[in-house]
C-alpha cells in the first residue's frame, strides 16, 4: 500500500510490545484501520509519538503493510487539536467508540469522514452538543446502510400526521393504534412529530419541543440494533465523572 498521507482521526490505542501502540484510525481514502506504532513511547530524538498520538487531534498518516494490520510510517498533526472539556470530552470518547465498534475495516466514507470533523468542532464551541451528536448518529447509520427515514413507515408509504407509530429497529415506523385511556406510553410517536424531524432534518426551521428526545430515543434503539448486548464503555465513564468517581487519564481514548 502506498506510504502516502492521508488525513487521518485517531479513535483509539492501546500499549502494544516493547515500547509502542497499537491504534485504531479513520482515514480519509483507507477508511477504519489498526497500525502498530513502533517505539512510540520511547524517549529518541526528536521525541516520541505521544504527543501527535492522541483523540481529536487533526492527523496526517502514512501506513504501510499486505494484512489487515498494518504499520505506521510517519505521522504528524495537521491543524491545532480540537480542544473538549468537560462531559464534551465524553461526547468525543462516545463517538469514537461507536466508529471503533461500528465501522469496517478498509472502507472509506468521506461523508462520513467529514461529519465525524464538524461534529468535534461542535463540541468543541458553543453549539447545541444534543444536535451535533444527533445528526452524527444519524449519518453514521446512513453509511452503515441503516439510513432512518422520518417521513416514511415501515411499508415505505408517507408519515401521516394524524397517525401514530412506533419505532422497530429492524423495520421501521410502524402504524399503531393509540389509546388515550390507557395513560401515555412514550414509546408511540405522533406522525406530525416525525414530520417535523424530517422537516428539521432537511434544513427546516426548528424542532417542535420534546421531539429531541424523539430523535435521541430512535437512534438509540438504531444503533443498539448493532451494537448488540455490550454496553458503551464512554457512556460508564461519563456516568463516573458524574457521579464525581475517580476516572482516570483519559488521552488514551475509549478502554
Amino acid at each position: 500500500m502506498s506510504e502516502a498521507l492521508e488525513p487521518a482521526w485517531l479513535l483509539h490505542r492501546r500499549e502494544y510490545g516493547d515500547g509502542g501502540f497499537l491504534a485504531d484510525f479513520m482515514g480519509l481514502r483507507s477508511g477504519r484501520f489498526s497500525a502498530v506504532v513502533r517505539g512510540a513511547r520511547r524517549k529518541a530524538r526528536g521525541g516520541s509519538h505521544v504527543g501527535v498520538l492522541r483523540p481529536f487531534l487533526p492527523l496526517l498518516v502514512a501506513q504501510a503493510g499486505r494484512g489487515e494490520l498494518k504499520t505506521l510510517r510517519r505521522i504528524e498533526a495537521s491543524q491545532a487539536a480540537i480542544e473538549l472539556t468537560g462531559e464534551r470530552v465524553f461526547s468525543g470518547l462516545y463517538l469514537n467508540e461507536l466508529l471503533v465498534r461500528l465501522l469496517p475495516r478498509f472502507e472509506p466514507l468521506p461523508r462520513l469522514f467529514a461529519e465525524y470533523g464538524e461534529t468535534l468542532a461542535c463540541l468543541e464551541g458553543n453549539e447545541d452538543v444534543e444536535r451535533g451528536l444527533r445528526y452524527f448518529e444519524l449519518t453514521l447509520l446512513t453509511e452503515l446502510g441503516y439510513g432512518i427515514r422520518f417521513d416514511m413507515d415501515a411499508d415505505n408509504d408517507a408519515v401521516e400526521a394524524s397517525h401514530h407509530y412506533r419505532y422497530d429497529p429492524e423495520r421501521g415506523f410502524l402504524p399503531c393504534v393509540f389509546a388515550p385511556e390507557t395513560g401515555h406510553d412514550p414509546e408511540v410517536l405522533q406522525g406530525e412529530q416525525l414530520l417535523n424531524i424530517a422537516d428539521w432534518l432537511f434544513g427546516g426551521d426548528g424542532l417542535a419541543a420534546g421531539n429531541s428526545r424523539i430523535i435521541k430515543f430512535v437512534t438509540r434503539r438504531a444503533l443498539q440494533q448493532q451494537l448488540g448486548e455490550r454496553t458503551l464503555n464512554s457512556r460508564e465513564l461519563l456516568m463516573a465523572f458524574r457521579n464525581g468517581a475517580e476516572t482516570g487519564d483519559l488521552s488514551d481514548g475509549v478502554k
